[in-house]
């Protein structure tokens, strides 16, 4: 069975693998690029959109996006 994932665990890999804060146009390119999907201003909101609703992510400052901890 896939496990469907969504444009936060992406992010969430990303950020990982980069052991710190990504700028968001890195982050939202690289995450578009691993889902497959075209990069264009249309995803990109969506995708951002989809950092900022999910209680994972943290905006940290001047574009950067991290990994909330708990």
């Amino acid at each position: 069975m896939t496990v469907k994932r969504n444009e936060a665990d992406v992010a969430c890999e990303i950020i990982s693998e980069k052991q710190g804060p990504v700028f968001y146009r890195e982050l939202l390119e690289e995450i578009l690029s691993r889902m497959g999907r075209e990069i264009n201003p249309r995803n990109m909101a969506a995708v951002y959109t989809q950092l900022n609703l999910d209680n994972r992510m943290m905006h940290v400052g001047d574009g950067y996006w991290t990994v909330r901890v708990r």
